[in-house]
């Protein structure tokens, strides 16, 4: 988590990569991307006995703002983690 904290709020850190990547020979025409991922709570109920499942996004970061919440392509569904509700 702490690395993930780094990235998203250093853009220093951000920087250096992109450097490192155009100084080196090895890695010419190539192109430092991050990525988003995302999730939130959506309840199924039909069929499931009310399970809830996070759907797992992922996106470019390098995708303006504006096309990534216009629903452009720019956001999909990498994976569903399922929790099962347990009884007590």
């Amino acid at each position: 988590m702490n690395l993930v904290k780094k990235l998203t709020v250093s853009p220093q850190l951000t920087s250096l990569l992109q450097d490192r990547i155009a100084e080196d020979p090895t890695t010419h025409g190539a192109m430092f991307v991050p990525f988003i991922l995302g999730s939130d709570k959506t309840t199924v109920s039909i069929a499931t006995g009310q399970n809830e499942y996070y759907p797992l996004y992922v996106s470019l970061g390098n995708v303006h703002n504006g096309v990534r919440r216009a629903h452009r392509g720019a956001v999909h569904v990498l994976a569903f983690l399922a929790i099962a509700k347990g009884t007590s």
